[in-house]
């Protein structure tokens, strides 16, 4: 009797095992891929700001698009796509790097100048994120930080 009664809970344990892995696998799927969808949030704004800190020394980096596009490419070291050998002038995917230089009277992205009308540079930065794992609700194919900095020192 027993033994009937334990090839019946292996049987049930089986059916159990098979209906909930498609939802554990989901799960973790998901949870991989907001991961590094978070990882590429925070890695692209901290790009962002190293660029841009490094146009606004003076007017003639303002516009510097190789240095920032060279600053942005070593931030963006650990993201995929994007290893140790990666090379690229910033304009086309997997990354972005626009550089925009306001001197008060020119506006830096869109119809407004800078926000105090003063000097600025305005770096703007869009990696393409990998396609991992195709999810119905996960709609987020790139991340764009943008990041606007008054010069430190006009020449």
């Amino acid at each position: 009797m027993t033994s009937k009664h334990s090839r019946k809970q292996r049987g049930n344990a089986m059916i159990e095992l098979v209906l909930i892995a498609p939802w554990f696998f989901l799960l973790f799927t998901g949870l991989v891929n907001a991961g590094i969808t978070t990882y590429g949030l925070i890695a692209v704004q901290n790009a962002a700001r190293v660029a841009a800190e490094h146009t606004s020394e003076n007017s003639t980096t303002a516009t510097d698009r190789a240095g920032a596009c060279a600053l942005v490419i070593s931030q963006l070291k650990g993201l995929p796509a994007i290893g140790s050998g990666f090379t690229s002038d910033c304009s086309a995917d997997p990354v972005r790097v626009s550089v925009n230089y306001c001197d008060g009277t020119t506006p830096c992205a869109g119809s407004s100048t800078s926000i105090d009308g003063g000097p600025a540079t305005f770096v703007t930065v869009t990696y393409s994120l990998p396609h991992l794992f195709q999810l119905p609700l996960a709609n987020l194919s790139s991340v764009t930080r943008s990041v606007e900095m008054r010069l430190r020192d006009n020449l």
